[in-house]
């Protein structure tokens, strides 16, 4: 990445295999796709082809956004936009099903498992975060990070993302997002924190501490 600011951008649907590359090859070691696909043959490969499947329409519903010309790759879902991604998962679902071993039966019980953890109130969501494990460090996930923040708080509306890597945690508190729950997934699913983000939040400074 060249010096000066990271661009974030809206992509449209046609640029979605680009970037399912980015996505697959910063979540091959994700419990949240692993898990869900059931670890096995053809994983890598099966996991490119889940963000192709969801990321289509995400990017026609204008949903999706890449970063640092295609580096960086971010599925940001506005409030008022989760009758649509149910709608969106019902109409995915049978290519889930043709790219999971088990039929798609771990992949639905464990997304249906996570959504019922978000508050029912609105919000910005952050759905999907990637970047191209090679570019990683230089500031791309920090920029599309505070483009999603720049979001919520123009809206006035709170952040959430949930994730299954611990030492993502850290980062995302350095942006002020706080954890609110966390849980194992049934049926031996991976351990998930899912984090808030308030629009009055401060980065880096834990809620009720002094900055």
């Amino acid at each position: 990445t060249p010096p000066g600011p990271v661009w974030v951008r809206l992509v449209g649907p046609a640029e979605v295999p680009r970037l399912a590359g980015v996505l697959a090859r910063a979540f091959a070691r994700d419990p949240m796709l692993t898990w869900p696909l059931v670890t096995g043959d053809g994983l890598p490969a099966r996991i490119r082809g889940c963000f192709e499947a969801v990321d289509v329409p995400f990017a026609a519903e204008g949903w999706m956004l890449e970063a640092a010309d295609g580096l960086g790759a971010m599925t940001l879902l506005p409030p008022g936009s989760s009758a649509r991604e149910e709608e969106l998962g019902e109409i995915t679902a049978p290519a889930m099903a043709a790219l999971s071993p088990d039929g798609g039966e771990r992949y639905e019980r464990f997304w249906a498992w996570t959504w019922s953890m978000l508050p029912d109130e609105p919000h910005w969501l952050l759905d999907q975060l990637a970047v191209e494990p090679d570019a990683q460090g230089r500031g791309i996930g920090g920029a599309m990070i505070r483009y999603a923040i720049g979001q919520s708080v123009a809206d006035g509306l709170p952040l959430f993302l949930e994730t299954a890597i611990p030492s993502n945690l850290d980062l995302y508190r350095r942006h002020g997002f706080e954890v609110f729950a966390q849980g194992d997934a049934a049926l031996g699913g991976p351990h998930v924190w899912f984090l808030r983000r308030d629009p009055e939040s401060v980065p880096g400074v834990t809620p009720g501490a002094r900055p």
